[in-house]
């Protein structure tokens, strides 16, 4: 129903309400001196029904009003309660929006009420993410923390052999880097995602950078046998060096992981103008399904977690690539296929 169609109604029982009390006004003044028996002149008749009128009307807005100020005070006293509520953590507060939804017939503080409901939505959310990210690091730390624990105490035994006191001291070592990773990006991603985070950017060859990564993880594409290709345009970029240098290291690191022994591996650059370039690695390894590809990015995701065990990782390689990705302003998409492999595509599209 609109405002002017609301205004109508209301105006039109105002004036319904009145011409009742003056009508009920009249009877009162005629009965009363029908009862004590006296007839008054026409005007002091008048009068009469005007002064009763008036009475009636101050009699029912003062019920009115108390009325109001009672249903005012609980509906104040029922959002301070539910702000409470929400201050304290609680957003589980359907009931109460409902009930102060009954209680108020104003526009503005329906659009209150919704702005509240939302924001306690978004908080709720926000919550839940938190516990996520809780419950996910304290996994990914407990895990090589039982491991060095566990060997640290196997080396305990004075009977071991060298071999096996050599390969408990390697676990220990890695499970150790594996920690020491976990922080560092957490570490980073928190810097990052700071509001006032400042990148500081420098023209340097991408096309230099993603062939001096190529060739820095050699020894894991060699020792696979995988098959790796570029085909990489001469092109300039104004960004952070260190933080880009990290995004192609991600993503090749991912690509030799989940490319089977024998597999292939396509890195491209094409220049597309002065201020443009498209990046594509593409490899051949097992895919990801439409579920897992739309949380990839998230942190601690892992898409094949019986894979992950094996081949080891946080999870939050990806997050840092689409955090900085974002950072500069570029855009990441992905392609897969279960099966087929993947391509990513990273992209700083022409200006208009």
């Amino acid at each position: 129903m609109s405002d002017k169609v609301k205004q109508i109604l209301y105006t039109s029982l105002v004036v319904l309400v009145i011409v009742s009390v003056f009508m009920i006004s009249f009877y009162l003044v005629v009965l009363a001196e029908d009862i004590w028996s006296f007839q008054l002149a026409p005007f002091w008749e008048q009068l009469a029904v005007a002064s009763v009128s008036i009475l009636l009307l101050m009699m029912a807005a003062f019920t009115l009003f108390i009325v109001s100020r009672r249903s005012e005070r609980r509906f104040y006293t029922l959002l301070l309660d539910m702000l409470a509520e929400i201050g304290h953590g609680n957003f589980q507060l359907g009931e109460s929006f409902q009930q102060l939804s009954k209680m108020t017939r104003d526009r503005h503080w329906d659009l209150m009420l919704d702005q509240v409901r939302l924001t306690t939505e978004q908080l709720s959310e926000m919550e839940t993410l938190r516990q996520d990210f809780i419950a996910n690091v304290s996994h990914e730390l407990q895990s090589p923390l039982t491991s060095i624990a566990g060997f640290t105490k196997l080396l305990d035994d004075e009977t071991l052999s060298p071999e096996k006191r050599k390969h408990y001291l390697d676990i220990i070592a890695t499970e150790t880097a594996r920690l020491s990773k976990i922080s560092e990006n957490l570490l980073k991603l928190a810097a990052l995602e700071q509001q006032d985070y400042q990148l500081s950017t420098a023209p340097f060859r991408l096309d230099y950078q993603i062939r001096s990564v190529i060739l820095a993880f050699e020894p894991q594409w060699s020792a696979k046998n995988i098959d790796v290709t570029a085909d990489l345009d001469s092109v300039t970029y104004d960004g952070a060096e260190d933080l880009l240098y990290q995004v192609w290291q991600n993503l090749l690191h991912n690509a030799i992981k989940f490319t089977p022994d024998s597999g292939a591996i396509h890195v491209g650059l094409k220049r597309q103008s002065d201020n443009a370039f498209r990046f594509t690695l593409t490899d051949n390894g097992a895919g990801m399904t439409e579920a897992e590809k739309s949380r990839i990015f998230e942190r601690f995701y892992k898409a094949d977690q019986a894979r992950q065990a094996k081949t080891g990782g946080s999870g939050l390689g990806l997050s840092l690539v689409k955090r900085i990705v974002i950072l500069h302003q570029l855009e990441i998409s992905v392609e897969t296929q279960v099966g087929q492999g993947t391509c990513f595509m990273i992209e700083k599209k022409k200006l208009k």
